[in-house]
């Protein structure tokens, strides 16, 4: 009896299956609405007209978006999440998902993770410093915070897993 072999299974490294369901439903959707909100966020950046958000004490769309914090080196902070979105989305597609080279792995909970940072410092300035807080970019705060919490959900499926 004979038996053949793929390349991958003479090297022993099958691909891994993807996520469940439930992570690649979760993940694109919010991986799609960041992106929307930051689509929007870039245009109100270039056209502070395009900007629809109510104006209170507390909440003031557009002292957040327009203040000295809304770029960083130049670059204005909506652009940054539109393209962590775009990344985020490349890693989450089911090549890199089934890919057996773990700097995909890594590189989404590196990402989130580094996203997470950013929601902290932004949302220091919006309290601490400008007292005003901008209900668009709450929304991309809180798809953030939802997206790293899925990523830490899934790496603890994963523990136990063979890499």
């Amino acid at each position: 009896m004979t038996q053949e072999m793929t390349a991958k299974e003479r090297a022993g490294t099958a691909a891994p299956p993807l996520p469940p369901a439930w992570f690649l439903v979760t993940a694109w959707i919010l991986t799609i609405a960041g992106f929307g909100i930051s689509v929007y966020l870039t245009i109100t950046h270039y056209d502070e007209g395009a900007l629809v958000c109510s104006a209170s004490k507390t909440v003031d769309c557009h002292a957040v978006t327009t203040s000295d914090y809304s770029t960083l080196a130049g670059i204005p902070m909506p652009l940054l999440g539109l393209a962590f979105f775009v990344a985020f989305a490349a890693l989450i597609t089911p090549w890199a998902l089934r890919s057996a080279w773990p700097p995909l792995r890594w590189g989404r909970v590196a990402s989130v993770s580094v996203g997470v940072l950013f929601v902290v410092y932004l949302v220091t300035v919006e309290l601490a410093i400008l007292h005003k807080i901008c209900l668009w970019c709450t929304g991309v705060h809180v798809v953030t915070v939802l997206l790293f919490l899925l990523v830490l959900i899934d790496e603890f499926r994963r523990i136990g897993q063979v890499d």
